[in-house]
């Protein structure tokens, strides 16, 4: 092969010093590598340690944290014996061009090292992988991951006698949701407000996915159901309770936690598949839906806050607040949670283009009814389950307490608050023993306790003022940190512990973020278990008028003054 190479360069004379200009050392740092390899393993661990990191630049690609290499790889020379006046230090450059063109070739040679250097930018394994990873039937896979959405959102405390109304800002707001691979249905979704979501709430998000959902009400005008759309397991009598046999899922804490894991390996019987974070190409039906949230949804609401965009951002805020800090335009709590129920309804009635032109709702009927094809065989959740939901939850062993000589009948203390029955207080014989407690963590006004002996209890109720007022366990945890905290009055006449944290809540939400986030998780707690809500005090009124509509029109006549007795002096 005429004027080809069949070998690099490889310099045989010693390297000049050059103090101007830069040519004329060819080959004299791959020399410097070849007599000292030190060097390159030098080069090699500050790739891996992260220190170079691989980034784009227009059309290509660009190093950096080569300087703090430069200076680790001039001491390394000296340490090694080389002086000033003897190559690389004895250039005018310092040879730095050589070093950064090494260092791609590095990177070039090892795809492992390239990896690191790119961080989470290259595409991960799941890419080039070979298996057929696709679902043949619905109900087969499905994927589960969170979203954050980039909203401001604001909770109303409250309106005057002229309908204006007083609200607060909250932090922002996640979704979670399953997914079924092969008809892309929404089989279950979930919204947390905070921070960050916790394993509660993927345990919640898997549950809705299997338990039988409700078709939602809205009270925002002019939005609608559509016909075509609607709710897998309340569309299908058939899918109600029906189980899927794998889900893929990232290593998120929340995901990786044992009350996820219990759920849904050994209560479920499905197979996990993790795969590492922030990959869209390893679950790409989850993150295709997230950004048709963003696309249709989220970036179209009052509030939507542009990422990485800081001038529009600004400028947005800027619009839709008003001079007066009334977030008027910014959607609230209630309203954002008829929205994505509104959302999600009409997405598993939209055509898509991969099956087809068919909607989600209209292929899982091919699947589930068997229309061109083979029907599905389907599992479902045994029956225990189905009349239980609580035993879904992850258990929780705790003691039985009594004494039948002092007179106290069993009954055990569950975050600080008994529990006991009619029924469980006659069984004397449990006392002593460890028994396996199963809770809603969003309402735990009653538990179900399973004996040593595979014996299902009727529910044990909370005692005091916590059996009356529905309230979740993180609900329970907020009250008594702040009751350590000495931020509640636990010495007062009437003792109301929610309606306490409640109004010290509301003191300081409009100077806290933090507490009027806390108000509006507890708000939209109870609205997830409102049918079974008994008494309660209400946080806020629902805020059922249109957002351009809230002023009052026309003559304001105030209400007449009614005094009860006992008040007057």
């Amino acid at each position: 092969m005429p004027y080809s190479r069949v070998a690099g360069y490889e310099r045989l004379a010693e390297p000049k010093r050059i103090t101007e200009g830069k040519a004329g050392n060819a080959g004299a740092f791959a020399q410097l590598l070849a007599r000292h390899p030190s060097l390159r393993q030098l080069l090699v661990h500050e790739i891996k340690s992260g220190a170079i990191e691989l980034v784009p630049s227009g059309d290509g690609t660009r190093l950096t944290g080569i300087k703090g290499v430069i200076r680790k790889f001039q001491k390394r020379c000296l340490e090694l014996g080389l002086t000033w006046a003897d190559y690389p230090l004895n250039q005018v450059d310092k040879a730095t061009r050589s070093l950064g063109r090494t260092v791609l070739t590095i990177l070039n040679e090892q795809a492992s090292l390239l990896a690191h250097a790119a961080a989470n930018r290259i595409k991960p394994e799941s890419a080039l992988r070979t298996a057929v990873r696709d679902a043949s039937s619905a109900f087969d896979t499905v994927e589960f991951d969170a979203h954050k959405l980039d909203l401001r959102l604001k909770l109303i405390l409250g309106r005057d006698p002229t309908g204006r109304e007083h609200s607060v800002l909250i932090e922002r707001a996640w979704l979670l949701a399953v997914i079924d691979v092969s008809t892309r249905c929404i089989l279950g979704w979930h919204m947390v407000f905070g921070k960050e979501c916790n394993r509660h709430d993927v345990v919640e998000a898997i549950c809705s996915a299997i338990l039988p959902a409700e078709r939602p009400t809205l009270s925002i005008p002019s939005t609608r159901l559509m016909e075509a759309g609607g709710f897998v397991n309340a569309k299908f009598e058939q899918t109600r309770y029906a189980l899927f046999r794998q889900i893929r899922l990232d290593n998120a804490r929340a995901h990786l936690s044992g009350a996820a894991l219990s759920l849904m390996c050994d209560t479920l019987g499905a197979q996990v598949d993790f795969g590492p974070a922030y990959s869209p190409d390893d679950r790409p039906f989850i993150e295709r839906f997230f950004g048709t949230v963003v696309q249709t949804f989220s970036r179209r609401l009052p509030g939507a806050i542009e990422p990485g965009n800081s001038a529009e951002r600004n400028r947005l805020l800027k619009r839709i607040r008003q001079s007066g800090g009334n977030d008027r335009l910014v959607i609230s709590a209630s309203e954002l949670k008829e929205l994505l129920a509104m959302m999600v309804w009409n997405y598993n009635g939209t055509p898509h283009s991969s099956l087809g032109g068919l909607t989600p709702l209209e292929a899982m009927e091919h699947h589930v009814l068997g229309i061109g094809r083979e029907p599905t065989r389907l599992r479902y959740l045994p029956q225990p389950l189905q009349r239980e939901p609580r035993l879904l939850h992850e258990p929780v062993d705790c003691v039985v307490h009594g004494n039948v000589a002092r007179g106290q009948r069993p009954h055990l203390t569950y975050m600080h608050v008994r529990y006991t029955s009619d029924q469980f207080a006659k069984r004397h014989d449990l006392i002593g023993q460890v028994v396996r407690v199963h809770v809603d963590p969003l309402d735990l006004r009653q538990v179900t306790v399973v004996t040593q002996r595979a014996e299902v209890l009727e529910p044990l109720l909370a005692s005091g003022v916590w059996r009356h007022q529905q309230h979740s366990l993180w609900l329970r945890q907020q009250y008594f940190a702040a009751r350590r905290a000495k931020q509640l009055d636990v010495l007062s006449a009437e003792f109301d512990p929610i309606g306490d944290f409640v109004a010290q809540r509301k003191k300081v939400a409009r100077t806290s973020k933090r507490a009027a986030t806390t108000l509006a998780k507890l708000e939209h707690e109870r609205s997830l278990r409102a049918k079974d809500v008994v008494g309660g005090d209400t946080l806020s009124p629902p805020d059922t008028q249109p957002v351009l509509a809230q002023w009052v029109s026309g003559p304001v006549r105030a209400k007449q003054l009614k005094i009860q007795r006992g008040f007057s002096r």
